[in-house]
């Protein structure tokens, strides 16, 4: 998913999440005002009531209990008795101007509103009417009307509002979160190219201006490093093929000196074998001139590859052939096992042989006293790969040290020596793997010796 599409869905989402909890923030806090308001105080409704049970007598002649008087006094309000003719028949605190005489007119219009802009609240008493009056604007009071069918329709209307209101908050949220992701897209894409080495040059206008600037200098700082590191592995690696090339002429005719020298039946025995022991110490040369050029131009991506499909089994079968053809020692056995012939990889064939050569002479260098190798091919775990495995019963590589052993042997990196040999096989073979997109993968449990799986990408096998 575009990375500023899901930051667009991540901000449309807390913008809802924030609205619906603000709006029950406010509610809950607005029930606990209402609350608290109406539980403060005793309620005229309730006053008036009270006022009404307390009140006992007849015939003009009434009392009211202390607890009753106790309360008008709290609330400062006033309390008559109206009989059935509208007159004042009892009274407590009354007001000078308040009338001692109402028709049924009056008494209609304060039950409503005001009696001379006094609150008033009335209930009905067994001698006639209970009206409580309240000091002057210490209350509103309106009315408020109804349709029944409005009522009914009031839930739909709300779940209508709500909706009206969610729909509004998600178009405003797209809309400013689109606003603001179109001025976050250039930076997420120049971020992404900056982590492929594309160059970036940003507009340095807008509100992430002071970013867009940091982010085209470091991209122009990239390219700069990068173009000289470029430069500097070039020359490196055309260095290296010069030595490399200066050197096989003379050492051409080393070997061949040595290898007549060698056969010549009027020397000695002791010449005849110093001229053999020059041959080998020259291929030994050779080999490791060989493998420094290979692993520059690995290193460097500028080995170019013959790929074509290559089948495992028969690479293998190449590869034992020609270990039992030139010599190899009774203490070492070299064995296949599980060898599928359908198994192919696309590859190039004589690097998939340097490879798997170099696991099999790794596991002979490192046990002198000898070893069982076992050449195995198989399917790797993961769907699209399959694996070439060099394994030997010998003596292993401690866990500690497997990391290392894919580096080169004066990398910055290694923290133990190389142990045996010029080092340059097992960071070879993982090169080779590296350039067919591939991996190799180093095992060693204690006391099973060591485990080397050329993991390769697989041609897929004919349903």
């Amino acid at each position: 998913m575009d990375s500023a599409v899901r930051i667009l869905r991540k901000f449309v989402g807390s913008t809802l999440l924030v609205s619906a909890l603000l709006l029950l923030f406010n509610l809950i806090l607005l029930g606990l005002l209402i609350f608290k308001e109406t539980h403060q105080e005793a309620s005229p409704e309730k006053v008036v009531r009270e006022i009404s049970s307390a009140l006992q007598g007849s015939d003009g002649k009434y009392s009211l209990n202390p607890k009753a008087a106790a309360l008008l006094q709290q609330n400062r309000a006033w309390a008559m008795l109206l009989d059935a003719g509208g007159k004042v028949t009892w009274s407590e605190q009354l007001p000078p101007e308040v009338p001692q005489a109402y028709n049924i007119i009056e008494v209609a219009k304060f039950s409503r509103y005001y009696l001379l802009e006094y609150p008033v609240y009335m209930w009905e008493h067994p001698e006639g009417l209970i009206v409580v009056g309240y000091p002057k604007y210490s209350y509103e009071k309106y009315q408020l009307g109804y349709l029944t069918d409005w009522l009914r329709s009031l839930p739909l209307r709300v779940l209508l509002l709500l909706i009206c209101n969610v729909v509004l908050a998600v178009a405003l949220s797209l809309f400013i979160g689109t606003r603001l992701i179109r001025n976050i897209r250039p930076l997420i894409n120049s971020i992404h190219a900056l982590a492929k080495d594309k160059p970036v040059n940003l507009e340095t206008a807008g509100l992430f201006s002071d970013l867009s600037e940091s982010i085209n200098s470091a991209s122009a700082t990239l390219q700069t490093r990068s173009s000289q590191l470029k430069s500097r592995d070039e020359a490196r690696s055309n260095w290296i093929a010069g030595i490399s090339h200066d050197i096989r002429t003379p050492l051409s005719m080393i070997l061949g000196y040595a290898s007549n020298l060698e056969e010549q039946d009027n020397l000695t025995g002791e010449q005849r074998q110093q001229a053999a022991i020059i041959r080998r110490q020259g291929e030994q040369l050779r080999s490791l001139v060989s493998d420094l050029n290979l692993v520059s131009m690995l290193e460097y991506d500028m080995q170019p590859l013959q790929l074509k499909p290559v089948r495992l089994s028969a690479l293998a079968r190449t590869v034992v052939s020609d270990f039992i053809n030139n010599g190899l020692e009774e203490r070492y056995s070299l064995d296949l096992c599980n060898m599928d012939e359908r198994l192919q990889v696309m590859g190039d064939e004589k690097l998939l042989y340097r490879a798997v050569s170099n696991l099999v002479q790794n596991s002979i260098r490192h046990n002198p006293d000898g070893c069982r190798i076992e050449i195995s091919i198989l399917r790797s775990g993961e769907d699209s790969c399959f694996a070439l495995s060099v394994s030997d019963n010998g003596q292993g590589v401690p866990a500690e040290h497997l990391p290392e052993l894919v580096l080169l042997p004066y990398s910055g990196k290694r923290t133990h020596p190389v142990r045996q040999g010029h080092g340059l096989g097992l960071p070879m073979v993982a090169r080779i793997a590296e350039a067919h997109k591939g991996k190799l993968v180093l095992e060693s449990p204690p006391g099973e010796g060591l485990s080397a799986v050329l993991k390769l990408p697989a041609i897929p096998l004919p349903k």
